[in-house]
């Protein structure tokens, strides 16, 4: 729990019981979790009380969301030295069609890309399916 109390204290979060659970359950299992994954994981604790930490963690670049097409969002550790304004977490993801589990490849970097002019970019994800390699076992 002194990692997660830690990463709360630096990212300016206010330390509350679920808030460590939840961020320990991350540190711990480095992997992706959406809502429904963490409200079984967690089953005495409130669906509104962990979208808003996921929510929270967020905003304040803990986790960052993975939209993987089916209108559910995966979350994942950001890199540490993400912030709100600078986010750093430009990596593809990967997943799997059997498992369907979803991983973040950080060893490969999305390019930034020039838009026309009056265009905004506000999000870029790109979501690799395939098969992963416990799956081809």
């Amino acid at each position: 729990m002194e990692k997660a109390h830690k990463i709360l204290e630096q990212k300016a979060v206010r330390i509350t019981p679920m808030r460590q659970i939840i961020l320990e359950y991350f540190l711990q299992n480095n992997g992706t979790f959406g809502l429904i994954e963490l409200e079984n994981t967690f089953p005495k604790s409130d669906r509104i009380t962990i979208y808003r930490t996921l929510k929270t963690f967020e905003e304040k670049s803990i986790l960052h969301g993975i939209k993987n097409g089916t209108g559910e969002v995966k979350y994942a550790l950001c890199d540490e030295h993400c912030t709100p304004i600078h986010h750093i977490d430009k990596h593809p993801h990967f997943q799997c069609e059997q498992c369907k589990k979803i991983t973040c490849i950080n060893s490969l970097v999305i390019p930034e890309m020039e838009l026309p002019k009056g265009y905004i970019q506000k999000e870029m994800t790109i979501l690799i399916k395939g098969i992963c390699p416990d799956c081809q076992e």
